[in-house]
């Protein structure tokens, strides 16, 4: 019985409180900083190159690679593209606005931003070093992308 009385002084006490309450306010701002990024996938592109007799007569080897690239920035991204050491002389490059060489230092390539992820299909010929032997080699290539 004590139980069902303390409820109804409870609520009472309650809403006594309630009509002398104060309402306060407050605000806040909120920010958030998303960072610049841009990312490239690899969707197919060989880890090892083989070179065969007819390429080194030939003098080049061609190799073709995809690559996908997600970026958030609205000046768009850098494509860089850093020949390696070793086994080319120079590289062409084809499938982007206009062709690229490279020989000794790395290139890179404005791209505008896309609202969505963009595919980018690249075409390699690999202009061999005088010398070089048939056989198994890492490609001698390597591809980054930079936000803006």
């Amino acid at each position: 019985m004590q139980r069902l009385f303390a409820v109804p002084m409870v609520l009472a006490c309650l809403a006594a409180a309630g009509v002398c309450a104060e309402s306060r306010h407050a605000s806040f701002v909120v920010s958030v900083n998303v960072p610049a990024r841009a990312i490239l996938q690899v969707v197919e592109q060989p880890a090892l190159i083989q070179i065969s007799e007819q390429d080194v007569q030939r003098g080049y080897k061609d190799v073709a690679a995809r690559y996908r690239v997600e970026s958030n920035t609205a000046r768009g991204w850098l494509l860089r593209l850093a020949p390696r050491l070793g086994v080319a002389q120079q590289i062409e490059v084809q499938g982007l606005p206009s062709p690229v060489v490279l020989a000794a230092d790395a290139v890179e390539v404005h791209r505008p931003r896309a609202g969505e992820p963009e595919p980018l299909a690249l075409q390699y010929r690999f202009v061999l070093e005088p010398g070089t032997p048939p056989g198994s080699y890492h490609l001698p290539i390597h591809v980054s992308a930079t936000p803006l």
